[in-house]
């Protein structure tokens, strides 16, 4: 269009346009504003941690409980954290034979708001608790910065308010190793039971966890599809069988069996399934000679068996969450007892599993160990009164 036809445009046109582009000026700045909208419910969504405003004396008391809360999560007692500089308690019984030993590390400096020495296990990862301190001290705006002692592995922290440039230490944290402390942890063997109730799309994700655990082999006859699926993952898997009378249907041995016949049961199943961790032989009718007898000649080949007396039986009636944090109480109760070593059965869903896995950190770093059944019986070996330590709490 040149100038000529431009200014031959009649009035009616030259409003027609002009409202025209007043329309698509306004459509323009809607979206400009949905898209500032946006990109500022974003920026809210990554800043998920509100710093909390707290006096000065307030955070004098805070702070202090937090850490405290936060090291507890490790399996630290509270008698292992003491004012820094101020010297242990004296055990009574080596009070007169042994002098009260000196600080492992020099006192913080004054003027602090407060000062920690905390002992630690040999095992307890400081760097993890370094971190943990680090993330909860963020929402009170604070932070702090650690300092390792080459040689012993002691950890220094530090903690300033991160408003502060020149981070100016406002508390005091030392964790020192000691060999003369244990956490109440224990060593875990989780069994799952009639995995052949989980879809089987979900059965073949579960078995391929990290996590370590062992199962019941399913029924071949009933669910022989189940069956596959855990024989070609490799799992640790277990055999569980059956003593009872005649008219117990699905017991693998009867009292009417001959012995020749139960014998050559035996030793079908001990060539048939030679890859699995072991078997469990149930007697609920307390069964004997016949248990103490199959059990013998079990131990006369490779594939040895075991008393279901072995096994701690978790029966709960929750689901998912629930589920789970019934069991770990159960498991931090039975140690609590002196228990060492415990081989838990649990049936789980796949949405229990999904639950226990996204939480067994929360006892893994209190210092529990979680195994199969084939290693945690190979640890029983090595240090016997686990085991015996189970029968008592079991």
């Amino acid at each position: 269009m040149n100038f000529r036809r431009l200014t031959n445009i009649n009035g009616n046109q030259k409003i027609i346009i002009l409202g025209s582009l007043i329309v698509l000026f306004i459509i323009l700045f809607f979206f400009y504003r949905r898209a500032a909208v946006r990109n500022e419910s974003v920026v809210k969504e990554f800043s998920t941690t509100t710093v909390k405003s707290l006096s000065t004396d307030e955070l004098k008391k805070v702070i202090p409980a937090r850490i405290d809360s936060i090291v507890s999560l490790f399996g630290i007692k509270k008698e292992w954290i003491r004012e820094a500089g101020s010297s242990p308690e004296p055990d009574k019984k080596k009070q007169k034979s042994e002098k009260v030993k000196k600080p492992v590390m020099p006192p913080p400096p004054t003027g602090l708001w407060f000062s920690k020495e905390i002992t630690i296990p040999k095992d307890v990862p400081a760097a993890e608790i370094n971190f943990e301190i680090s993330n909860s001290l963020y929402e009170y705006d604070f932070d702090c910065s650690g300092s390792e002692d080459p040689k012993s592995g002691n950890l220094s922290l530090s903690v300033f308010n991160k408003r502060d440039s020149s981070k100016k230490m406002l508390g005091s944290v030392q964790f020192v190793y000691s060999d003369k402390v244990k956490r109440e942890a224990a060593d875990i063997c989780l069994i799952l039971d009639k995995v052949e109730d989980i879809p089987i799309d979900k059965l073949e994700k579960l078995l391929k966890s990290p996590e370590k655990y062992s199962v019941v082999l399913p029924d071949i006859v009933d669910k022989i599809d189940a069956q596959t699926v855990v024989l070609d993952s490799k799992r640790d898997f277990l055999l569980f069988m059956d003593i009872g009378i005649p008219e117990d249907l699905t017991a693998e041995f009867k009292t009417d069996m001959k012995e020749k016949e139960w014998k050559s049961k035996v030793r079908s199943v001990c060539y048939e399934y030679d890859k699995a961790a072991g078997v469990i032989v149930l007697n609920p009718r307390k069964i004997a000679p016949l248990g103490t007898d199959i059990l013998t000649e079990f131990g006369l080949y490779n594939l040895k068996a075991y008393r279901d007396t072995v096994l701690v039986r978790f029966n709960s009636e929750e689901k998912g969450q629930h589920k789970i944090n019934a069991l770990f109480n159960d498991i931090v109760t039975r140690t609590q007892k002196g228990g060492r070593s415990m081989i838990y059965l649990v049936k789980f869903s796949a949405d229990d599993f999904a639950a226990y896995t996204s939480d067994i950190f929360k006892l893994k770093r209190k210092g529990y160990k979680f195994f199969t059944f084939t290693d945690i019986l190979k640890r029983r070996a090595k240090n016997p009164e686990t085991e015996v330590k189970q029968e008592i709490t079991g």
